[in-house]
């Protein structure tokens, strides 16, 4: 049987020993006892939830999360969002796991490019030492690969190297009236200002790690660029901290987990650049969602509404791809 793509699911198809990647599980106890096992399916082409109710539990320990899987159901709907309805799921191996993932839109070589313009852009020999110390072989594969959030924007393989050039490219354009920012020091603060998240999320199920729970990727980008500093020989302690304040604010609000607030212009340039992405990404993604009715999307977790489409709009037959 051929290979049924999640983007070419539609309500009322059935499916036959699919194989998907594992992205998420969860199980929970129904009223009457019974276990039921809620996933996140995927592949290359988009992402589904899907429910098996009365599942044994001998059935959820052989599942893996990051893992692949066999599943046969029915696509259905729930609450207005599709779903599969399981009716086996088992474990199975994935000869090509790339397969299965989500990528960015933009073409990985073309943003690579754009990354490489951007590091040689830097005048400054300290912080141009301090870029090459920070991208080491190790750390910029993982980089160029890692998601930018388990969900609602650039969750994808390449998605958090897609973010930061954007929030490069909008701080710059904004901080480009003001005679007082510091160039170099705006577009470091801006390149390095999501490094820890190479280490907050599973480069396959996109799941916040242990330590992205238990120390946030604001702390831990400060943390790995502090050590990159320790190997750049006279480096300025004042740019280190103008620097540093730039990536521990940059979520702007206390109450949106930053330590600190923007204190600084490059501060307040990368913090502004790096919302405005997010939320607009995070937008436009839920536009694309099959969720909702007509004009308006389902309420959207990362703006507190629902979100307009257009007048005549009807939401996509097709799961987004991502």
């Amino acid at each position: 049987m051929p290979r049924q793509a999640i983007a070419q699911l539609r309500v009322g198809a059935s499916i036959t020993k699919q194989p998907y990647l594992l992205r998420d599980k969860s199980v929970s106890t129904t009223r009457t006892g019974s276990l039921m096992l809620r996933v996140t399916l995927s592949d290359r082409s988009g992402a589904l939830p899907g429910v098996l109710f009365d599942v044994p539990s001998y059935v959820v320990d052989t599942l893996t999360t990051g893992h692949g899987v066999l599943v046969t159901g029915r696509v259905g709907e729930f609450r207005q969002q599709t779903q599969i309805n399981i009716e086996r799921i088992e474990p199975t191996e994935l000869v090509h796991l790339e397969e299965y993932l989500p990528v960015a839109l933009r073409p990985r070589e073309e943003m690579e490019l754009e990354l490489a313009a951007l590091c040689d852009s830097v005048e400054s020999p300290l912080l141009g030492s301090l870029i090459k110390a920070v991208f080491d072989d190790q750390t910029y594969a993982a980089f160029v690969a890692a998601p930018a959030a388990k969900s609602l924007h650039h969750a994808t393989v390449g998605g958090l190297l897609e973010h930061t050039l954007a929030v490069v490219r909008l701080a710059l354009e904004s901080g480009s009236g003001y005679e007082d920012v510091d160039q170099d020091l705006l577009v470091t603060a801006a390149l390095l200002h999501d490094i820890g998240k190479i280490d907050a999320y599973d480069p396959l199920t996109f799941a916040i790690t242990t330590d992205g729970a238990l120390l946030g990727h604001l702390y831990m980008s400060a943390a790995r660029v502090e050590r990159a500093i320790a190997q750049v020989e006279g480096f300025d302690d004042e740019l280190r901290r103008r620097l540093i304040h730039a990536i521990l604010a940059h979520h702007g609000r206390l109450e949106h987990g930053s330590p600190i607030l923007p204190m600084t212009l490059e501060a307040l340039l990368v913090h502004n650049a790096d919302e405005m992405d997010a939320s607009v990404r995070g937008a436009w993604e839920q536009m694309q969602g099959t969720g909702g009715q007509g004009a308006f999307t389902d309420e959207s977790l990362m703006h507190d509404t629902r979100l307009y489409r257009g007048q005549d709009q009807e939401p996509p037959t097709q799961a987004p791809l991502w």
